[in-house]
């Protein structure tokens, strides 16, 4: 181990006291951060009853506010809620391809947070 403000020679890191990262490897790269970090975790089923219980809330959030606020103007969030349901399935079905499956996730999230804006929109809009 080294020792706080020795120089050369004195303290200084051993080839044994050396940590070698095991598994991953060394990342070299933004590609290979996403190839080997970010992907295996969009994989998890986890992640994916996750986002789809998120993805339920707020359609439901968004009929809830229709009967309260008695406007159809909640319901414009729908359309992309939807096509996020439908990434979310198609990344299901990717299988070993990281391409498709960091596309799917792209347009998956892009199309969350839209309809997210939208729905904060709309609640704007309606509660004037």
């Amino acid at each position: 181990m080294s020792v706080e403000g020795a120089g050369p020679g004195q303290g200084a890191e051993t080839a044994a006291d050396t940590v070698v990262p095991e598994g991953r490897g060394d990342v070299r790269g933004i590609s290979d951060l996403t190839y080997r970090i970010i992907t295996p975790y969009l994989r998890h089923p986890l992640v994916h009853r996750t986002t789809r219980i998120v993805l339920i809330v707020l359609t439901v959030l968004c009929l809830v506010a229709t009967g309260v606020r008695l406007s159809a103007l909640p319901l414009v969030p729908i359309p992309l809620f939807a096509f996020s349901y439908y990434c979310l399935r198609r990344t299901n079905s990717t299988g070993d391809d990281d391409r498709s499956l960091s596309l799917w996730w792209f347009l998956l999230l892009a199309s969350l947070v839209v309809g997210f804006w939208s729905l904060s929109v709309v609640a704007n809009h309606v509660a004037r």
